[in-house]
């Protein structure tokens, strides 16, 4: 019984080759280990989905058969569809005794929150909002995962080999329509938790089965809608750590990461039937094993090789993944050193590299004007080869870089609102620092294993640090009082970690959204650290007197950043929050 395979349509139009990995070519290998077995297989049982028929007409009054056109339109179901044709043809050219099932939606106990009714169930738990892409017409068809498990049942012992079968229910229900059940369930007003967001980039607005042939077997659909809606909300608030950590998964759009070897975070038909069945007393002489250790405690197999072990970003990435337990070491090698970084790679075998190593420069940037060499060295030489070595091995580097690389012009003035995007070419070339910085994001752009953070004058809540900007500032005679985007690191760094998991890639703007002064900045700290504290400003052409190269300062669109996470707060809400 085959149910194995990527299940979730966001997560595929995010990593679609990971779905034709495993979906496709993961069937093609078991049947494969089927065929050279002889007669000894006696069924294989495929699972399919209802969404390779692709979209049902709205005023459609029979649904989908099992001879229907399949006509998929997102990565999932597209790679299902793959499936079955391999399926289909290990029946027709080698006898394998196939069968094949296409089943609607399932929901009950134990199901992964990336699925909208385990994913609203546990949001209303947190009193969080109820995000429904588009407006929630599209009509999906439920069926409580018991009731799945006794239709497998059935078709492993009466369904005739190299048929298709249905399992679906007559029931419809609107996507806004499961939302209000779930607010009913929790008393909760659904006009005021209810929160419309972006479509899918295609969302199919129906599928409906015509599922006669399976009842034909003597199946049929036995716990009501209310009935299995109540029983799943009951279990989600007996067990809410089941998952563990699943705020990737709540959000609108998910993008799981999923890395190839690496244990899938997320359940399927197969593992809710299972576990279901072994608690049904009438399945006697069954044998359903159980696993010894409980599947709370596993997590995503995870590796991190982090570059920058004495620096300030570097040591916060640390202690980070000890936080979360994920396995990680610092890099002992010298990022220029080709030699180096493979002995590091092949002695970490990481799953990602996380960058924060590169020359600023003691007590600041001034140093690499004179030592240019240097900078060169580890800042675009060092990088590149550690990128270079990264792709050779199929790894995602992400690459702590800055936003230093602007500075306010005609189109985007000072005050204006308008920041600099990711897609901006730099425009800063006041320090040799920022000019090695900028030569190297350029370069990297030519890698598509890269993911590039612009940070900008970091800040955390340890005011002890000398790195921090704000310790920095308030030991400064003067200050310039220029509103610039900047970083929180408190509230970025974590969110670092989760780009790696969901392995995105590019730039990204890596600030907080908006901008703040200098002088807003010391108001808070006057008001929150320290009540008698005073400065003097001095204007740019004061400033240039005392340091040897310019500074940039800029405002940065972090919109991108915003739209994948949208928790992330403005920059003088997140100066409060976490620093002050």
């Amino acid at each position: 019984m085959h149910f194995a395979a990527q299940t979730h349509v966001d997560n595929s139009f995010g990593n679609s080759f990971e779905f034709t990995k495993n979906t496709i070519y993961g069937t093609h290998v078991l049947l494969e280990a089927c065929k050279v077995t002889g007669q000894q297989i006696k069924r294989f049982i495929h699972v399919s989905t209802d969404e390779v028929y692709g979209e049902t007409d709205e005023d459609a009054l029979v649904g989908n058969h099992e001879a229907s056109q399949l006509l998929p339109t997102n990565p999932y179901s597209a790679t299902k569809a793959g499936a079955e044709m391999l399926v289909m043809a290990h029946g027709r050219s080698y006898g394998l005794p196939v069968i094949t099932t296409r089943g609607n939606n399932v929901y009950g106990p134990n199901q992964f929150p990336e699925k909208m009714i385990p994913k609203f169930i546990l949001l209303a738990m947190r009193g969080k909002s109820l995000p429904i892409h588009g407006d929630g017409s599209n009509v999906r068809s439920y069926l409580y995962c018991e009731d799945v498990a006794e239709a497998f049942e059935t078709i492993l012992h009466k369904g005739e080999v190299g048929h298709v079968y249905n399992i679906g229910t007559d029931k419809e229900r609107t996507v806004l329509d499961v939302v209000k059940d779930i607010c009913r369930l929790f008393t909760l007003e659904a006009d005021q938790v209810i929160k419309f967001v972006e479509n899918r980039p295609f969302n199919d607005q129906r599928y409906f089965l015509d599922h006669q042939k399976l009842k034909n077997l003597g199946w049929s659909e036995r716990t009501t809608w209310v009935e299995g809606l109540k029983k799943t909300m009951e279990w989600y608030l007996s067990n809410p750590d089941w998952w563990g950590d699943v705020s990737g998964a709540l959000l609108p759009h998910p993008r799981m990461l999923m890395m190839p070897g690496s244990e899938r975070n997320a359940s399927d038909v197969g593992i809710l039937a299972a576990s279901h069945m072994a608690n049904k007393s009438s399945h006697k002489g069954m044998v359903i094993p159980v696993p010894k250790t409980n599947p709370t405690n596993q997590k995503p197999l995870l590796k991190f090789l982090i570059y920058g072990r004495t620096g300030w970003i570097g040591g916060l990435l640390g202690k980070l993944c000890e936080k979360q337990e994920i396995l990680f070491e610092y890099g002992k090698g010298r990022l220029q050193e080709r030699s180096q970084v493979l002995a590091d790679i092949q002695s970490v075998r990481p799953t990602h590299v996380l960058n924060a190593a590169g020359v600023t420069g003691r007590p600041n940037v001034d140093w690499s004007e004179s030592h240019k060499p240097e900078t060169i060295r580890t800042n675009v030489a060092g990088t590149l080869t550690l990128a270079d070595v990264c792709r050779e091995h199929g790894l995602l580097m992400v690459n702590f870089a800055t936003g230093c690389i602007f500075e306010y012009d005609d189109a985007h003035p000072l005050g204006s609102g308008i920041g600099f995007k990711e897609e901006d070419k730099p425009n800063f070339i006041g320090s040799f620092y920022s000019k090695t910085k900028a030569m190297v994001e350029e370069l990297l752009n030519e890698y598509d294993n890269v993911c590039t953070l612009r940070v900008r004058m970091p800040i955390s809540s340890d005011l002890s640090n000398p790195r921090n900007f704000i310790t920095k500032i308030a030991k400064y005679d003067k200050v310039v009082n220029i509103p610039n985007s900047m970083t929180i690191l408190d509230e970025l760094l974590p969110i670092s970690i989760e780009m790696a998991k969901r392995n995105l890639r590019g730039i990204w703007n890596f600030t907080n959204p908006g901008v703040v002064s200098h002088n807003e900045i010391l108001e808070m700290y006057k008001k929150y650290i320290n009540p008698n504290f005073k400065w003097v400003n001095f204007t740019l052409d004061e400033q240039a007197k005392v340091i040897v190269a310019p500074r940039s300062n800029n405002e940065m669109d972090a919109s991108k950043l915003k739209n994948e996470f949208p928790e992330l707060l403005s920059i003088k809400e997140s100066l409060i929050k976490y620093v002050f």
